[in-house]
């Protein structure tokens, strides 16, 4: 169940985040039990870190971290340590759980809390990751602007999202801050910040997982469906919606991750 404490608002935003209504909160820790890095690809981010040599003393922000999946393998892969923070608290539970088995929780700290206050904090990190959260913080340039805010001069901003793999803007909500990949990197580095990398995802990847990811939400709605019968359609309008997602996403997003170094 999610918590009880959350406002209206804030369950929008998890709603909003996890591609569902708020109505469908209480059962997405269940239809989500199986997928653990929920569309970030924390591999790519590891080897894009990895590859700069950055000391264990490094300290990383994880933004809307759901699972953990990226904080875990920063600080298993690199030494790394890591604040990931999520509005979910079954997600906080997961990571959390996650990070003990794994052997890194001296070395990863998860909070629910809104990452919008973190951004209003006098925090200064090595690295902030924003993964996988699309337009939560408006264009690429206004969720630059705003996640620089908390990296120390030099440091690091992570991006794991995407841009239009045609010329034609999607007519979608949420999808507005979608652009070309020109004016992505433009957009990007619109602050001063030095783009150091771009790691494309090949379409096939993007798609195996996204069938993958599918068949999971199936079986676990399946489940809930002969549980909970009154709820049946919802959870099968859930389903439907995660499908024909994807689909949209596979024909007109490029995915992508970037590596930006905070200018002065």
């Amino acid at each position: 169940m999610h918590c009880a404490r959350l406002t209206d608002e804030q369950e929008r935003q998890i709603a909003a985040a996890l591609e569902t209504t708020p109505d469908l909160l209480p059962f997405l820790s269940e239809l989500l039990a199986d997928i653990w890095e929920l569309g970030s690809w924390p591999a790519v981010i590891a080897e894009m870190l990895g590859a700069r040599g950055l000391p264990s003393s490094t300290r990383v922000l994880d933004l809307g971290c759901g699972k953990g999946a990226i904080g875990i393998r920063l600080a298993r892969d690199l030494g790394f340590g890591v604040l990931g923070v999520d509005l979910f608290e079954p997600f906080i539970r997961e990571a959390r759980e996650r990070a003990r088995r794994e052997g890194v929780d001296d070395r990863c700290e998860f909070r629910v809390a809104d990452a919008r206050d973190l951004l209003v904090s006098n925090s200064r990190f090595d690295v902030v990751v924003w993964a996988a959260l699309g337009g939560a913080l408006g264009g690429f340039d206004r969720c630059i602007g705003q996640l620089r805010r908390i990296v120390r001069s030099n440091g690091y901003i992570v991006i794991d999202d995407g841009f239009l793999a045609s010329e034609h803007a999607m007519e979608r909500n949420g999808y507005d801050h979608y652009t070309s990949r020109e004016e992505t990197h433009q957009l990007l580095t619109r602050h001063g910040d030095e783009l150091l990398q771009e790691t494309l995802i090949p379409q096939s990847e993007v798609e195996a997982c996204n069938r993958e990811n599918n068949r999971r939400i199936q079986v676990r709605a399946k489940g809930l469906m002969e549980r909970f019968p009154e709820h049946a359609d919802r959870l099968a309008g859930y389903v439907e919606s995660q499908v024909a997602e994807c689909e949209v996403l596979e024909s007109s997003i490029a995915a992508a991750v970037w590596l930006l170094q905070r200018g002065d």
